[in-house]
């Protein structure tokens, strides 16, 4: 399990989803969310993509409080210079940015981001910052398109303030990057694919079957090189990094790195959490499954379509309705769909509740988008019949299927069966 991977990351990512329909699918996730908290709140694309504003989303559905609407566009006003990334500027960002800042730092440290305040200091970084994302083009044009599509911002950290932090991300605060003041244009550029691994992780587990919350009570990974011990999340999220990292340094040459740089690690630790995690894949859940065995063993064919189940499990109903059976969505329901057709669908509940529905159920849904009057199993199945292009007993079954799993998520109910 040594040496380079016959199939490069960005194309295993692009079979999963390519990048584009993976960010429409999580900017849909967090519009809903904000709609389902703040009803009338319309999400733009920077503000859907803005680090700070998902972290607050990520508060609310986590149901650690609300969501206001003033404030995250207060906080997406911090101005940033683009310079293949987004980098902030503003002097503000200390203040805008404390979420990312505090979540990072090493212990009794209190990182300082470098801003415009900063004058030529600030610069000479972003001219570094410029030139590392252009090296990182020129050696790794695909890696690039495919990671910094998910790499909303960057901060670089004043190098006396960073405790000696190289690069670092969140979960918490998906989206940005924060590294330490560059010296080399290399270290941005090694960065940006080690965070950018990151993200495209974050995002994949927002979208995709990657880890369910059985992945809490999973075994630990004890890592050799230093005897610490990760969870399994952070266990995936570092071996998909090291792979990341491993491809980069495949394509870099004599290209000199910085003092910290893992490149030269990278494949002998990809391969050693690789082999733990193979020996785990059944914590996994059916993508982060495939995409361990397509690049760690090179068995699986690009061929067709990736089988992504939903997010939510498909049970049948019981006992076996009648056509007049009658369905509605549970009041305090929202769903949106992305362009690519899948269905994210929400309840304000205790804590609050968000589901990816699988094609069918997205379809059985959406028959309320107009109307949320109760509808009739006859009714939704002719309409099913016609769409799908399928017989009646065909249809029925996965009618059955798509409203039993619904029905199991507390999406929609049956009057009929209430009491």
């Amino acid at each position: 399990m040594t040496g380079a991977p016959a199939v490069s990351t960005h194309a295993l990512h692009a079979a999963l989803i390519p990048a584009p329909s993976l960010v429409d699918e999580r900017r849909t996730l967090y519009r809903l969310a904000a709609e389902m908290f703040a009803p009338g709140t319309e999400l733009s694309d920077n503000l859907a993509d803005h680090p700070i504003v998902r972290y607050e989303i990520g508060r609310a559905l986590a149901g650690h409080g609300g969501l206001d609407p003033a404030q995250l566009t207060r906080v997406a006003s911090m101005s940033v210079r683009d310079v293949g990334v987004r980098v902030a500027s503003d002097p503000s960002a200390a203040e805008v940015l404390e979420a990312p800042l505090r979540i990072v730092a090493p212990p009794g440290v209190r990182p300082e981001p470098l801003t415009e305040a900063d004058g030529e200091r600030f610069e000479r970084a972003l001219e570094i910052v410029e030139e590392g994302v252009l090296l990182l083009g020129k050696f790794a044009p695909d890696m690039a398109e495919d990671l910094l599509a998910h790499v909303s911002m960057l901060a670089v950290l004043k190098r006396e303030t960073s405790g000696g932090l190289v690069s670092a991300s969140s979960r918490y605060v998906p989206g940005i990057v924060l590294i330490d003041e560059p010296r080399l244009p290399m270290e941005v550029a090694e960065a940006l694919v080690h965070e950018g691994a990151h993200e495209k992780f974050f995002d994949l587990a927002i979208a995709k079957e990657f880890l369910d919350v059985s992945a809490e009570d999973a075994d630990y990974f004890e890592t050799s090189w230093s005897h610490v011990r990760w969870p399994l999340e952070q266990t995936f999220a570092a071996w998909h990094a090291y792979s990341c990292l491993a491809q980069f340094n495949l394509s870099i040459g004599a290209e000199q790195c910085g003092p910290d740089s893992l490149l030269a690690k990278a494949r002998k630790r990809a391969d050693e959490i690789g082999e733990w995690l193979l020996a785990h894949e059944t914590d996994l859940c059916a993508d982060a499954r495939w995409l361990l065995r397509a690049l760690v063993s090179d068995t699986i064919e690009l061929t067709g379509e990736v089988a992504s189940p939903s997010h939510v499990d498909g049970a049948t109903l019981s006992p076996h309705i009648s056509e007049d059976c009658h369905f509605h969505p549970l009041p305090d329901v929202r769903h949106k769909r992305a362009t690519t057709g899948r269905v994210v669908a929400g309840r304000v509940a205790s804590p609050p509740e968000v589901f990816w529905l699988d094609e069918d159920a997205s379809w059985t849904l959406c028959q309320w988008r107009h109307d949320r009057t109760a509808k009739t199993f006859g009714w939704i199945l002719a309409r099913a019949t016609e769409e799908w292009q399928v017989g009646s007993a065909a249809a029925a079954v996965r009618l059955e299927k798509a409203l039993g799993s619904l029905l199991a998520s507390s999406l929609v109910e049956m009057p009929d069966k209430a009491h």
